[in-house]
């Protein structure tokens, strides 16, 4: 049973069980995992790509996961957005964070009243959604939220549709626009998603998220290794002690940053513990004897969403409010510079415009 949005109709048959209908739009490895969770869950999920030979295989041979969650699970999907988003109370983005906009782009005049939009993971994809759909979503009476982070790492994608998924978050953040409709849909999803706790707002869960405070100093200073293919332990020998410490120094930058726009910044320490549910008096420490993270290599390749898409959507959003804010973000900024000097037009990093002041988000 999925509280008030599972019902039951009485047949000639029998008992039919009609599930909560969520779209997940973006079927790339994250998105498998998603479709696959949510349909462990009792839910109808249809999932939207624009590849058609990965919706015929997802048709064909339903998600195949392994890892933390065991099974092969039943997923309708579909290249025709209208068919996804249709009668579907959540839409479920699982778009890399360049997708955001032009995502939200194409659901204008696609929404229906009442649906929400929840984001995985943030990084500005709530204010991005928002700001392109402000008016219809005022007049529909669509709530637009975002997450802090994924639920559970997908390394590994393969046809037909096989993944493998990592251990899930035992907490995750969400928060909202307006932002005092959080609990309400914290509510909703209560049975799908019972590891979301709201926060009080989406500059919380954008500047709180866990990924690029980690993901950009390891990869940026560990370029060469990258760049050789090197095979080498994210949290192991990537992580040496003079790098932890200026990693928590540029974590510092981002907590000023955030305390200076109105949000409650925590470390990324405090972050990763609570997603967890552990108590480590250091990333690495928690990188290593965490079952999930302990395994985690560095990425083969500098070309990676480490950089391509931490960089723009973590850490230039943090260097342009500082800017605005008056709070200096040195460290950020190198690491910007450098990233763009290394990967030069291979990296886009322009990031949110924040042409929408954060101060008139509905609260």
């Amino acid at each position: 049973m999925l509280g008030e949005n599972v019902f039951i109709y009485e047949t000639v048959f029998g008992l039919e069980e009609k599930k909560m209908k969520i779209a997940v739009l973006g079927l790339g490895k994250i998105g498998h995992g998603v479709a696959a969770l949510l349909a462990s869950r009792g839910c109808s999920v249809t999932g939207f790509t624009r590849d058609r030979q990965k919706a015929e295989d997802v048709n064909r041979y339903g998600i195949t996961v392994s890892g933390a969650l065991e099974g092969n699970f039943s997923v309708r999907a579909t290249t025709d957005l209208d068919e996804a988003v249709k009668e579907a109370r959540f839409l479920v983005v699982t778009t890399v964070s360049s997708g955001h906009k032009p995502l939200a782009k194409l659901l204008r005049g696609r929404l229906e009243p009442g649906q929400r939009i929840v984001i995985f993971t943030g990084n500005w994809g709530a204010y991005e959604f928002y700001t392109v759909l402000k008016d219809e979503a005022e007049q529909k009476g669509v709530i637009v939220g975002e997450t802090g982070g994924n639920l559970a790492a997908v390394p590994e994608l393969s046809r037909p549709a096989v993944i493998r998924m990592k251990p899930v978050k035992a907490r995750m953040s969400f928060a909202a626009i307006p932002a005092s409709a959080a609990p309400q849909i914290r509510e909703e999803l209560r049975d799908v998603f019972p590891e979301f706790y709201p926060a009080a707002s989406v500059l919380d869960t954008s500047l709180n998220n866990t990924n690029p405070p980690v993901h950009v100093p390891i990869c940026l200073f560990n370029f060469t290794r990258m760049a050789n293919g090197e095979d080498a332990l994210f949290y192991g020998e990537c992580l040496p002690p003079l790098l932890l410490d200026y990693l928590m120094a540029a974590d510092r930058e981002r907590c000023g940053v955030a305390r200076a726009v109105g949000a409650a910044p925590k470390t990324i320490l405090d972050l990763m513990n609570e997603a967890w549910q552990v108590r480590f008096d250091n990333i690495k420490d928690l990188g290593l004897q965490n079952p999930s993270l302990k395994s985690v290599r560095l990425p083969k390749t500098p070309y990676h969403r480490f950089l391509l898409e931490d960089v723009p959507y973590g850490f230039v959003p943090v260097s342009r409010l500082g800017k605005q804010y008056g709070v200096p973000t040195p460290r950020i900024d190198q690491m910007i510079g450098l990233c763009g000097a290394l990967l030069g037009d291979r990296v886009q990093l322009e990031g949110p415009e924040f042409s929408l002041p954060l101060s008139e988000l509905p609260r």
